[in-house]
């Protein structure tokens, strides 16, 4: 489930908002998020127990809202 590179500024601020969204990850955790959503979900999992049905949700939704916003932002 790799998420394609949408250039510097959007990868940027992904990383940014992952950090708000989820305190717990690490600058070197969220290296490897911004380019394989099943890496995040693995680390959701890891990091803050969620069974995997509902780390996979909390990135769909995550993700989702942050690409609607940067088309708003657009």
């Amino acid at each position: 489930m790799a998420h394609a590179n949408h250039g510097s500024i959007p990868n940027r601020l992904l990383r940014g908002e992952i950090t708000r969204r989820w305190q717990q990850l690490t600058n070197s955790d969220i290296d490897g998020c911004t380019a394989d959503r099943s890496r995040l979900i693995e680390l959701l999992q890891a990091r803050y127990g969620y069974a995997r049905r509902r780390a996979e949700k909390e990135v769909e939704l995550f993700f989702g809202e942050f690409w609607d916003r940067l088309r708003q932002t657009a």
